[in-house]
Order: structure tokens, then C-alpha cells, then sequence
């Protein structure tokens, strides 16, 4: 039987006992910004301990603010490395196609683009969480099904245990329990996105992609992005297939020759960054449909799996910051109950995801890169106006500013057995400073 954590010192008298299934980055924003409104949050891991594995994410403005709202925002930009452009490449022909400054205006007092590891993000939260009475995290415990029952939400272990609650959060964690419920559904398997992700040691990495840039190759159906890690050892590489159709790929193992064949129309430039990776992991990511579905009664979705996937839009980390952020504002806002808060949120993250879409995504057209405007519009948070995209000359600086940031590329970017993957058992690990960068 599992129990509930104890009654936090003044928990308003609403405080409803929330299930949140998976215990990454999405699941701990989760728990703290629920905890910290008094709520008895039980978080659901199905690993044995409370760790992230992984190399890299980037961050935009908008996730250092929401992560402020969470309080671990400045834990976070400690631990940092800070990006200065972020350059878009033809991946056909291996041409510049634009380029900007991110550092114009903002120093270090302010939120600016960076990239940090995954365990960067991670350990504050999960520090967070170990400092409210109100959370309480559950190892070996992988959700595999739930019903609800008039007031109530149960969720069923993979040992055959159960714990009922008021709520439940499904997570990135609970990916498979979601997919399940998708295919039910639509009565059919949604689209997929393929992502393999590879760390490179940065003494194999040619000159020219060892600054201070994150760079994107775009080509029709696919991208492929790298940036460098904090402490400036290891460059972090990821492709994406857009519209996977072969089998479902999680965390597997993979050899180069299985990421070229992906890839049988990528430029040359394009797959020599691609063959600096030697070691690859692969995941497919659901690219759900519509906005709507976020909300089941009691059941509600968080992070990249409630977040419609643009193809170059992968990551979690955004969708999961900005999700656990809303949904303590909804509850804020929602006059209490399960029911009504969740339905709140549900119309809020819905309305946002149109806003987003009517600001740009509706003067892209069916143009080459219309994916790529997609991407720069999240990741560059204070560019200039959305009508800059009409007509503009792709040889110029232009990006549509519109606020949601962009955060890295995938649910686990690196193969957990090289960089800076530690299991988190109850001791927090010092973080090493960061370097500068080498001589250019």
C-alpha cells in the first residue's frame, strides 16, 4: 500500500492528493509547483532511483522564467553555458541560410539563451521537491493503467499494487500508457518522430561548430542540431526524422549506419556533422493532432506528450516547464476541485497553443522553410514582429517574436554512459564550473 505524504504546515484546506506518473524533469516541475500550494503529491517512478540521463537541452528566456516561478531558476543558470547565435543551415546544399546574436542587450543579470545539461535542470527540481513536506517520491513504481470512480482516480503498478487520489498527472514517463490511449482513440497509430541523439568529445569536433553557437541543418522531412555542453568537453548532436514509419525506437542503441540510412537525402555537410557521432541513442516521439485531449476528468496530461509536436519542437523541457507552471495557475484561479481546476487548465494551455499559432504559424505558407521559421520563432523569444516573416529575404536576420522558448531537442538527448549521467540516491553531486570556451 502506498500512502500519501503528510499534511504540509498550512495547507489551505483544499489540498487535494495528487498521482503524478514519472519522475523526470516533467514530473518534479510538476511536484514542486503543486507542492508548493499545499497539495499531497505523490510522484510514480518506474526506475529504481530518482535520476536523469542524458547530455544536453537549450533553454530561451521564457524557460529561465518559469523556472524562476519554480524557484530553482538561478540553480540553474549557475550551472549554464551561455549561447551567443544561433545559426540555420540548407541541409541540402550545406549553405548559411540566416544567422543571430543572442546576446545583444542581455548579460548575465538577465535570462539569456544557454545550454546546460539535462541533470543541470534536473537536480535542482528534484532538491526542490526533497525540501516540501507535501511531495513524496515513490520509486519502482511504473504506472500502467488507472480508472477513475466518481471522486477519485486510481492508478495500477506494473507489481500490482494500486494508489488512489483526487488527480493524476501523466508525465513523459508514462509515454507508452499515453500512446495506448491515443491509438484507442483515433483507432488508428498517430505520426512519429524518430530522434537519435550522440555526444561528441569536443577534441573530435572540427573548429568551426566549437564557439559559443547552437547551429540547426533544416531539410524537408528532417533536421539535425548540435550545440556545445557546459563545460565545454562535449558537443551535444541530435537528428530528426519527421514522420517516422518504422518500428517504435525507445532508447535503443544504435550504430552510425543505422542514423545515415534515416537520412538517405541529407547533404554532404550536413552528414559529415552527422558522422562526428559514434555512440547513438534513438526515441519516437507521438506527434499528437489537436490541442484538445489534454484533460480526462481527472486525468491530465503534461509535457510533450499533451503538447501538439511541431517537427522541430521536440523537446519536453519547455512544454513540461510551462504545463506544471499553468497548472498551479489554474488551480489558483479555478475555485478548487479536481474537475474544475483540470478543466481550467486544459482552456488555458489550448488557448495559448492557438495564440502561438495564430501570431505565426499562419504566415509561414507552404514554403521550404516553414519549418525552420517554426523553430526560430520559439527559440528567440525577443525577435522582432511575426509580420517580419512576409516577404522578408531569408539573407537577413529575422525571427517572430512571439513568447514560448525553445528548450533542446528530445526526452533523452545522449546515451546515459557518457556524460554526466549519475543516479540520484539522496546526495546531490557537486557540479564542475564552467570553463571558457578555447581560443578562436
Amino acid at each position: 500500500m502506498i500512502t500519501s505524504p503528510a499534511s504540509p504546515l498550512g495547507a489551505h484546506d483544499r489540498a487535494m492528493r495528487i498521482l503524478v506518473a514519472g519522475g523526470g524533469i516533467s514530473g518534479l516541475a510538476t511536484a514542486v509547483a503543486l507542492g508548493k500550494r499545499g497539495h499531497h503529491v505523490l510522484v510514480l517512478e518506474q526506475r529504481p532511483v530518482f535520476t536523469e540521463s542524458g547530455a544536453g537541452v537549450r533553454l530561451a528566456p521564457e524557460g529561465f522564467q518559469l523556472l524562476d516561478r519554480l524557484g530553482v531558476g538561478e540553480a540553474v543558470r549557475a550551472r549554464s553555458l551561455t549561447i551567443n547565435e544561433f545559426r540555420i543551415m540548407d541541409g541540402s546544399t550545406g549553405k548559411p541560410v540566416t544567422s543571430e546574436s543572442l546576446l545583444a542587450g542581455c548579460g548575465w543579470s538577465c535570462s539569456a539563451h544557454a545550454t546546460a545539461h539535462r541533470l543541470d535542470v534536473y537536480e535542482p527540481l528534484l532538491e526542490a521537491c526533497w525540501d516540501l513536506d507535501s511531495v513524496q517520491l515513490c520509486a519502482d513504481s511504473r504506472v500502467v493503467g488507472y480508472t477513475q470512480h466518481g471522486e477519485s482516480v486510481v492508478a495500477a503498478l506494473a507489481d500490482g499494487r494500486s494508489v488512489t487520489g483526487d488527480a493524476l498527472i501523466l508525465t513523459d514517463g508514462a509515454r507508452s500508457l499515453v500512446h495506448n490511449d491515443a491509438q484507442q482513440a483515433c483507432g488508428a497509430s498517430q505520426e512519429q518522430l524518430a530522434v537519435y541523439s550522440a555526444v561528441i568529445p569536443m577534441e573530435l569536433v572540427a573548429s568551426r561548430w566549437q564557439g559559443r553557437a547552437a547551429t540547426s541543418w533544416v531539410g524537408v522531412g528532417w533536421h539535425v542540431s548540435h550545440y556545445p555542453l557546459p563545460d565545454y568537453r562535449y558537443l551535444s548532436l541530435s537528428a530528426t526524422r519527421h514522420r517516422h514509419t518504422g518500428d517504435s525506437l525507445s532508447g535503443a542503441r544504435v550504430d552510425l549506419e543505422q542514423v545515415l540510412a534515416a537520412f538517405p537525402d541529407i547533404g554532404y555537410a550536413a552528414r559529415n556533422a552527422l558522422t562526428m557521432g559514434e555512440h547513438w541513442r534513438a526515441w519516437t516521439v507521438l506527434s499528437r493532432k489537436s490541442t484538445s485531449g489534454r484533460v480526462r476528468g481527472r486525468v491530465a496530461l503534461v509535457g510533450d506528450i499533451a503538447q501538439p509536436a511541431r517537427p522541430l519542437e521536440v523537446s519536453g523541457m519547455h512544454h513540461a516547464l510551462k504545463d506544471a507552471v499553468e497548472l498551479g495557475k489554474s488551480w489558483d484561479v479555478s475555485g478548487g476541485g479536481a474537475r474544475s481546476w483540470l478543466a481550467e487548465y486544459d482552456a488555458r494551455r489550448g488557448e495559448q497553443a492557438c495564440d502561438i499559432r495564430a501570431g505565426c504559424g499562419s504566415r509561414y505558407g507552404q514554403t521550404r522553410w516553414a519549418d525552420d521559421q517554426a523553430l526560430a520563432r520559439p527559440f528567440l523569444s525577443t525577435g522582432t514582429a511575426s509580420d517580419r516573416f512576409d516577404g522578408t529575404p531569408w539573407g537577413t536576420s529575422h525571427f517572430c517574436g512571439r513568447g514560448a522558448g525553445w528548450a533542446g531537442h528530445s526526452a533523452a538527448e545522449a546515451d546515459p554512459g557518457h556524460v554526466r549521467g549519475r543516479l540520484i540516491t539522496g546526495t546531490i553531486t557537486s557540479h564542475p564550473h564552467n570553463t571558457p570556451p578555447p581560443p578562436s
